[in-house]
């Protein structure tokens, strides 16, 4: 018995470990940092851009390598010598030049004196890594945006779910005693049906509702970066204290939007970019140094005094003269590149402003829509318990409490369509003013 005791001890715990954990919206978007795809692979880039600054530092440091070398000569090549040289006036001696085996090491330094380019592509990695963090910035703030607005559709859905489930419960009741008054011949058949009808209508959205609730429940594990199997519920809880509000401030900073920051940071490259093509006409110097230790002989172990040493140390000078017009050439392209940076942090800049308006413009009439959808469900959901208390006591019929019934599931379907509507409207003005984040942190 002691281990039956223990097992079932175990089972109970195994089981609640299992029960889904109950996620508020700060919970699921910090979840999301963790765990969210696109910012795993946006910090990755950030990793890489920051060792591009690295490799574009040690090219500008100097440059050392070792070489060693082993050849065996199979068959050495012969020179044709005068005959003069060998006592033989008059004829061509075949010699054979060279010895079996030569052996080499070696070591090469390249240091870089003077080289504009140098400096130049060090700023063009180190714009590179601004715009990578940049892109990293953004990547959160949609990823915000996407957890934000699949949280409320999911708790939107959860809490049509359960307004659902109390109507039912009440038409269930209806029914219930409907079919009491029939039995005693109170009233027809035909009553009884209709109420049956509706009972099995709002049964039907329930079940509709908990589709889409489990839906939305997917879309937003999906955002999270939460495994699709692992269990996820959410608090009943959504405070409107942050939504409706009396007003939509239209003000902002255009330094806020980070894709203004990313066209201004493009602009800087095209700049930069242009300055190379320029610089492409500068000469360049660089200091070189060589060690070498040679060896040679007929025989594979190579005696000691067969080695012999030799260095270097010199100057590189490069001074371009005639590209075929090629240098030219490419100095007008960034040019144009310049220039079209500039129109694109223009339309940027125009786009920017049209979608704040647009937004704002949404917000207000997302505003004043749900105001009067709230007051439209409380009057529904008034007239509903005033019906059904009629029924009961016989002061109204069968079809009032069906209309009623209907008239408050219009209702509810409209307001937390409105709801919806509002919270994304509201995402939308924040995320136009450059202030998702900000507005996200401030939430309670």
């Amino acid at each position: 018995m002691n281990i039956i005791k223990s097992l079932i001890i175990a089972m109970c715990v195994m089981q609640a470990g299992s029960f889904a954990q109950t996620y508020t919206l700060k919970q699921c978007l910090n979840y999301a940092v963790n765990n969210n795809g696109n910012i795993k692979i946006a910090n990755l880039n950030t990793e890489i851009a920051g060792k591009k600054i690295q490799e574009t530092i040690g090219s500008g440091l100097p440059q050392i390598d070792g070489s060693a070398a082993w050849t065996n000569n199979l068959l050495l090549q012969t020179t044709m010598l005068p005959g003069e040289l060998m006592g033989r006036p008059g004829t061509s001696v075949p010699v054979k030049m060279g010895v079996k085996y030569n052996s080499s090491l070696g070591l090469t330094l390249k240091q870089k004196i003077v080289d504009p380019s140098f400096w130049l592509g060090l700023e063009a990695v180190q714009i590179a890594d601004s715009y990578v963090n940049q892109n990293l910035q953004k990547t959160s703030e949609l990823t915000n945006y996407y957890v934000s607005s699949a949280f409320y559709q999911a708790a939107i859905a959860l809490r049509q779910m359960n307004n659902l489930k109390n109507v039912l419960a009440a038409s269930e009741e209806t029914l219930h005693s409907t079919e009491l008054r029939y039995n005693t011949g109170v009233i027809k058949q035909v009553d009884v049906d209709k109420i049956r009808v509706s009972y099995n209508n709002t049964k039907s959205k329930l079940q509709q509702a908990e589709l889409t609730y489990k839906q939305a429940l997917n879309n937003l594990k999906y955002q999270m970066g939460l495994p699709m199997d692992e269990p996820l519920s959410l608090s009943d809880s959504l405070s409107d204290k942050n939504f409706i509000v009396a007003d939509a401030d239209d003000s902002f900073n255009l330094q806020n939007k980070i894709d203004y920051q990313m066209q201004l940071t493009n602009l800087r490259v095209a700049e930069i970019q242009k300055k190379q093509s320029v610089f492409a006409y500068l000469p360049s110097l660089s200091f070189n140094a060589s060690y070498a230790y040679i060896g040679m002989g007929q025989q594979f172990s190579i005696p000691k005094n067969n080695w012999n040493s030799s260095a270097s140390i010199g100057l590189s000078l490069t001074v371009p003269i005639f590209s075929g017009f090629q240098r030219y050439t490419r100095v007008e392209q960034n040019e144009l590149y310049v220039k079209i940076a500039k129109e694109n942090l223009n339309l940027t800049d125009q786009s920017i402003r049209s979608d704040l308006s647009n937004y704002s413009l949404q917000f207000r009439n997302a505003l004043d829509n749900i105001k009067n959808e709230k007051d439209n469900l409380s009057l529904a959901e008034k007239v509903y318990k005033n019906t059904q208390l009629d029924f009961q006591q016989g002061a109204s019929s069968s079809l009032d409490v069906v209309q009623a019934e209907s008239s408050l599931r219009e209702a509810q379907n409209s307001y937390f369509s409105k709801l919806l509507t509002l919270y994304i409207a509201k995402l939308d003005l924040e995320k136009s003013k450059g202030t998702l984040i900000q507005f996200i942190n401030n939430l309670e």
